[in-house]
């Protein structure tokens, strides 16, 4: 996934830095008196907005830019961001000031390129302020896609270009035990209004963090950056060695006493929570939950429609799987004994880039390095993860491979995911488009992790070298397997069901096993939303590529609709949609 750890952390740090900055902007947008003054006031306007916004969180500003300093951001105050349950409060009111900001603007006067960036940040908006009440609601915790998960990779990948990156790190790590005590006041507002999360999510996170910490001395933020340091030209050995003396002092206080507030916190306030059961059995839960997927999916259907779409998914692989097999009986054997020709994850890598070239535009040149997850951050981070790269300095890409259940055997289709022409393709070709900067304050898990989803399934068996079938045979099972999990997430968090529902559910796909049950509508509890915006942002790929092939017909071309995808950028589908007769009038002319 570009599971991102940080797209999935950006998500809680802008709606907070959004909170923090707009105010600060202070730009006011002028009656328009022709097209080109119009086009340059928005232009000055989500300039200045990006500007402002980014230096609100250090590790925003780190990772969306390699080089500050060429688009005039100097001056900045080294901060993890605000994670106080008033900063949190506070956002509905900036983000009605962005909404009187952008109120200001005649949108039909920007250019078309102009009008899509209007678009997003009008939606963002009008999203967000949808649950402007509902802030309680929201959590920085979880034991795949939380704070305490995500922010040791993060920090640990900080790259260091210049001496200066080494000091802002430094000061960021020294802060994690001030943005704990930060989370943990939030966590306990929530707790204060029946919001806090059931005994079991506290748990994990608990026990999590406890292993984060098990031995400060062996931590593996110690030994990355060591090897940084040693790495990192133009240092005397006395600088390395004063370097490292300090990390390892922050590293063995202040962030093992910020893990420690987590963990003390979390366990006073075990058994202060008023549901274990999905979100809409709290009042406002099933309106927010409306909410998670329409952020998280980018897809403006209701939760049942989808719910109806996933259902037909499922029923139409396994009526075609049937269909499959009867025609030869034994396919299913050969699923079951398929193995990759291919294991070595840099071989992998090549022979993707290599073959995707087919079907998709070409990529800029850059580097990659694959990585292995910490034994100490397996057990909760995801089977793999791509980090995305500053758009000023896309060439050193980074794919984090989690061994926890020791060897891959699906690494090929994982590989796909997380690199060609999955998320590291995405993000390098995207950026290679030279989208406006403000566009990167934004996450669209729903086409980010869409996107990767759909290569997956529609592509890497096929480059694998498998048969026609067996390839449909394989994306199909995986596919539908997360289809089934996004409907038991619905199912959880829409209609109410608890494990009893979810083990008849899955009883009738040969499912059953009790503890799989258990830990499934666990995760799904602790992390609402999660699987949705790969299934249905897979889905809503598939339907805009029927919809250009319809539209098309005989002139259509797989490599221009990818390009079309790609030159958008993330954004919500039904705004994509909006922009498709662009797509068609360019490619028939």
């Amino acid at each position: 996934m570009e599971k991102t750890a940080k797209k999935k952390l950006w998500k809680w740090i802008a709606g907070i830095l959004l909170a923090a900055c707009i105010l600060t902007a202070g730009i006011g947008i002028a009656v328009e008196k022709s097209r080109e003054s119009a086009s340059e006031r928005f232009e000055a306007f989500i300039d200045t907005f990006f500007r402002e916004e980014v230096i609100e969180s250090t590790i925003n500003l780190h990772y969306i830019l390699a080089y500050p300093e060429n688009y005039g951001i100097t001056d900045y105050e080294v901060s993890l961001g605000d994670y106080s349950y008033e900063s949190l409060e506070e956002s509905g009111e900036e983000i009605r000031k962005l909404e009187k900001e952008l109120s200001g603007i005649n949108r039909s006067r920007l250019t078309r390129s102009q009008q899509l960036t209007y678009d997003i940040l009008k939606d963002y908006v009008t999203t967000e302020l949808s649950v402007e009440d509902l802030a309680l609601y929201t959590e920085a915790l979880g034991p795949s896609t939380g704070y305490q998960a995500q922010l040791p990779v993060i920090l640990a990948e900080y790259t260091f270009r210049t001496e200066q990156d080494i000091e802002d790190y430094l000061t960021l790590v020294s802060q994690v035990d001030d943005v704990a005590e930060e989370i943990i006041g939030f966590e306990e507002e929530k707790a204060k209004a029946g919001l806090f999360m059931p005994d079991f999510a506290a748990d994990a996170i608990i026990e999590q963090c406890k292993e984060f910490i098990a031995d400060p001395e062996e931590n593996y933020m110690i030994e990355v950056f060591d090897d940084k340091i040693g790495a990192f030209e133009g240092l005397s050995e006395e600088d390395r060695r004063k370097y490292r003396e300090r990390n390892h002092a922050i590293i063995t206080t202040e962030v093992v006493e910020g893990y420690e507030t987590l963990i003390e916190g979390l366990e006073g306030l075990k058994g202060s929570g008023t549901n274990e059961l999905g979100l809409c059995y709290y009042e406002d839960g099933k309106e927010y939950y409306q909410y998670l997927v329409r952020t998280g999916t980018g897809s403006d259907d209701s939760v049942r429609d989808l719910m109806i779409k996933t259902e037909n998914f499922i029923d139409t692989f396994i009526y075609d799987m049937q269909m499959q097999i009867l025609e030869d009986p034994d396919l299913y054997r050969k699923f079951m004994d398929y193995q990759f020709p291919i294991t070595e994850p840099d071989e992998i890598l090549q022979d993707l880039r290599e073959k995707s070239k087919e079907d998709f535009p070409e990529p800029p040149q850059v580097n990659y390095r694959v990585k292995y997850v910490h034994p100490s951050m397996q057990e909760h981070l995801s089977p793999a993860f791509y980090l995305i790269t500053p758009v000023d300095d896309i060439q050193n890409n980074v794919i984090y491979i989690n061994q926890k259940n020791g060897e891959e055997t699906d690494l090929y289709p994982t590989l796909a995911h997380e690199g060609y022409p999955g998320h590291l393709y995405q993000n390098i070709y995207t950026n290679a488009c030279d989208l406006p900067l403000v566009r990167n304050l934004f996450s669209y898990p729903g086409y980010t992790e869409g996107w990767a989803t759909y290569v997956e399934h529609e592509y890497s068996y096929q480059y694998a070298g498998m048969e026609e079938a067996l390839a449909g045979l394989s994306a199909g099972n995986g596919a539908a397997t997360l289809a089934m999990h996004a409907y038991v997430d619905m199912g959880i968090h829409y209609e109410g069901w608890g494990r009893e529902e979810v083990s008849e559910y899955l009883s009738g796909f040969g499912a059953a096993d009790p503890d799989t049950v258990d830990r499934l509508f666990e995760l799904i509890v602790e992390e609402p939303g999660n699987y949705l915006s790969y299934f249905i942002g897979y889905m809503e790929f598939l339907s805009l590529r029927a919809e250009a092939e319809k539209q098309m017909g005989e002139s259509f071309d797989i490599k221009e609709f990818h390009d079309f995808l790609l030159s958008m950028g993330p954004a919500p589908f039904y705004i994509i949609e909006d922009y498709m007769e662009d797509y068609f009038g360019r490619s028939v002319n």
